[in-house]
């Protein structure tokens, strides 16, 4: 009895963990969004007055970069990570929308920005899944859960019945 209360306790402690999987990877996709429509604006921005002078992209780069002023290598270095980021965050963005609910946690993980991922830890806030997305997620934590606790209570319970075998006791 008591084995089988621990055994559903561990798999609602599995649905809960794992139903916030598909929030956390939502609240990440909005900062990836606005994040990614900020360094638009940015990126936009610098074409735009590198046009105005008759420039290409790389041309303005190459300015900076050829620049006998420290300010202007060093801001042609950070808009280069500024390109840099913005390739891969709207790479990224474009990733997760493709990608089918099963497919994203890897994305995901595999591509995330950690400054966005820290913000998002750091703002996280659980939410009750309502969609089968978040459902599905809960069913397999919840199977995970009580299969791992079912496994640990098992061999616990076989080392129980070990120590108590006379032959095996300890003697003073």
């Amino acid at each position: 009895m008591i084995r089988r209360a621990l055994i559903v306790a561990g798999g609602l402690a599995g649905a809960v963990t794992t139903s916030q999987a598909p929030e956390l990877m939502q609240q990440y996709k909005q900062r990836l969004g606005g994040a990614a429509q900020e360094l638009t604006r940015v990126v936009e921005d610098f074409d735009a007055d590198a046009a105005s002078a008759g420039l290409s992209r790389p041309q303005a780069l190459e300015r900076f970069d050829a620049s006998g002023e420290a300010l202007f290598r060093s801001r042609g270095v950070s808009m280069d990570r500024t390109l840099v980021r913005f390739e891969r965050i709207t790479a990224h963005r474009q990733a997760l929308a493709d990608a089918t609910a099963f497919e994203r946690p890897a994305l995901f993980w595999k591509y995330r920005d950690p400054e966005l991922f820290e913000g998002t830890l750091a703002d996280y806030r659980p939410a009750m899944p309502t969609t089968a997305e978040g459902a599905v997620y809960a069913f397999i934590g919840f199977v995970l859960g009580s299969v791992v606790i079912g496994l640990l209570l098992g061999g616990l319970g076989r080392v129980w019945l070990w120590l108590r075998r006379p032959e095996n006791a300890l003697s003073n």
